[in-house]
C-alpha cells in the first residue's frame, strides 16, 4: 500500500519546483542554441578563470581583501564567489528584488521576485510573480513562501484559481530552497557565467568597500547561442565582505529574422526586517 505521506511529499516538490522556475528560469530559451550546458544548471561546478583584462584606471582593493573566487582581474570562480555571497547575505538582514524580462518568438516573460529575509532566515518572506504573454493571451501566477523558525506557509494562485495552500513545518528541505530563493543564488549565478568582467573601480556605500564588475562580452549559456547574440552587457556590484548588491544583465539575440531580449535587474537593500511571527501572506495579495 503506497505510504500515506507520500501525496504530502508530492505537493511540496510541486510547491518548491513552482518558486524555482519563478526564481531564475524565466527566460526564453533560444530555439537554436545547443544542449543547456552544465555550467548553467543549479547544481555548482568550478567555472574556468575568465581573462577580461581590468581597466587601467581601476582602483581596486588588495587581492587579499576581495571575496573569495573574485580577483583584481575579474571572476576566477563564480562557484566560490556565489557560495560566499549566499553566507553573507544570510547574515545580513535585508530585501532582495530581482525582475526578468524576456520577449521573442511571440512570446514574453516577465517575473519579478521580493524576498525579505531576517538574520540567519529566521522569519522569510518570499514572493514571486509571473505573467506570461503570448498572442491574445496571458497567464498571471503568484506564489508566496513565509516562514519562521519552525513553519512555513505556501501559497500559489494562477489566473485566478487556487493551486497551493498549505502550512507545514520548517524542515531540511525548505531550509535549502529558502536559502536560495531569499538569496537569488540560482539568477545571480546565471548572470555571471554568462558574461566575461573585469574590474572596474570600487566605491565606499553604506559603510562598506564595493567593487565594481563589468562585462561586455557574451560566454554562452543555455539561453541564447553565442553566435546568435548580437548585443550584451552586464554590471556587477559586490562588497569585498562577497555580498552582491546589484546586478544588471541584457542580451538582444537574433535568429532566423527574429529577435529575442533578455534583461535582468537585482538590487540587495541591507535593512531590519519587520516579519509577523506567524508566517503570513502579504495583504496586498489577492486572497481567492
Amino acid at each position: 500500500m503506497p505510504s500515506a505521506r507520500q501525496p504530502r511529499r508530492t505537493v511540496v516538490a510541486v510547491g518548491l519546483l513552482v518558486l524555482v522556475v519563478l526564481s531564475g528560469c524565466a527566460g526564453l530559451w533560444d530555439a537554436g542554441s545547443p544542449t543547456p550546458s552544465t555550467a548553467d544548471a543549479s547544481t555548482p561546478t568550478p567555472s574556468a578563470p575568465q581573462t577580461a583584462t581590468p581597466s587601467p584606471t581601476a582602483t581596486t582593493p588588495s587581492p587579499d581583501r576581495l571575496p573569495s573566487g573574485l580577483t583584481d582581474t575579474g571572476v576566477r570562480n563564480v562557484t566560490q564567489l556565489i557560495r560566499t555571497h549566499q553566507t553573507t547575505a544570510i547574515e545580513t538582514p535585508g530585501v532582495v528584488t530581482h525582475t526578468t524580462n524576456s520577449t521573442g518568438r511571440g512570446v514574453g516573460i516577465v517575473a519579478t521576485v521580493r524576498a525579505a529575509a531576517d538574520t540567519n532566515l529566521t522569519r522569510v518572506q518570499y514572493v514571486g510573480q509571473s505573467q506570461r504573454m503570448t498572442e491574445g493571451k496571458t497567464q498571471n501566477s503568484t506564489t508566496v513562501v513565509a516562514a519562521n523558525e519552525t513553519s512555513v506557509r505556501q501559497y500559489t494562485v494562477a489566473d485566478g484559481t487556487v493551486t497551493l495552500d498549505n502550512r507545514r513545518n520548517r524542515t531540511d528541505l525548505f531550509d535549502r530552497s529558502l536559502r536560495g530563493l531569499s538569496t537569488a543564488t540560482s539568477p545571480l549565478r546565471g548572470a555571471l557565467r554568462r558574461g566575461n568582467f573585469s574590474v572596474t573601480g570600487s566605491d565606499e556605500s553604506d559603510n562598506a568597500t564595493v567593487v565594481t564588475l563589468r562585462g561586455d562580452r557574451y560566454a554562452g549559456s543555455q539561453l541564447y547561442a553565442a553566435e546568435n547574440v548580437v548585443g550584451y552587457n552586464a554590471t556587477v556590484r559586490i562588497t569585498t565582505d562577497g555580498l552582491i548588491r546589484s546586478a544588471t544583465e541584457r542580451i538582444v539575440a537574433q535568429r532566423n529574422g527574429s529577435e529575442s531580449h533578455y534583461y535582468f535587474t537585482y538590487d540587495f537593500e541591507p535593512q531590519s526586517v519587520d516579519l509577523p511571527p506567524v508566517p503570513q501572506i502579504p495583504r496586498e495579495i489577492d486572497l481567492r
